[in-house]
C-alpha cells in the first residue's frame, strides 16, 4: 500500500529552512560532487523547456540524483512571460518534488519558489567565499 506524500506549503518550506546559511555547508558538498563529473556521483541532465507558445510560458523540467545523498529530484518551473508585479499570479512558479531512489515513489510536493530563494542565497555566499580577493575584509 502506497503512503499519501507530503505536501510542503511556502510557509512550511520557510520554517524548515528558516536560514540560508544552514544550506551552505550541505549545497557546496554537493556543489564539489557535481563539480567532480561521473566520480562525484551526480546525475543532472540539462533543463528541459517545452514552450507554451499559445499562453506565451514555459514549463521547465530538472531532474537530478545524488548518489552520496541517495537523493532523487524534480524541480519544475513555469514561467509566463505576460505576468507582471500586478498580476495575481506570479510569472514564477515552481514545485519540488522528493522520490524514494530504491524504487520512484514520490515523498513529497513542496514549494519550489522558497527552496529557489534559499538555494540562490546560499550558492551565492558560497561563490562569494571562493571568488572573492583573498585580502578582502568587507565586500560591500
Amino acid at each position: 500500500m502506497s503512503r499519501v506524500p507530503a505536501f510542503l506549503s511556502a510557509a512550511e518550506v520557510e520554517e524548515h529552512l528558516c536560514s540560508s546559511s544552514l544550506l551552505i555547508p550541505p549545497l557546496e558538498t554537493a556543489l564539489a560532487n557535481f563539480s567532480s563529473g561521473p566520480e562525484g556521483g551526480v546525475m543532472q541532465p540539462v533543463r528541459t523547456v517545452v514552450p507554451v507558445t499559445k499562453h506565451r510560458g514555459y514549463l521547465g523540467v530538472m531532474p537530478a540524483y545524488s548518489a552520496a545523498e541517495d537523493a532523487l529530484t524534480t524541480k519544475l518551473v513555469t514561467f509566463y512571460e505576460d505576468r507582471g508585479i500586478t498580476s495575481v499570479v506570479p510569472s514564477h512558479q515552481a514545485t519540488v518534488l522528493l522520490f524514494e531512489p530504491s524504487n520512484g515513489t514520490l515523498l513529497a510536493v513542496m514549494d519550489g519558489n522558497v527552496i529557489t530563494a534559499k538555494r540562490t542565497a546560499a550558492v551565492s555566499a558560497i561563490a562569494t567565499k571562493f571568488l572573492k580577493p583573498p585580502s578582502s575584509e568587507v565586500l560591500c
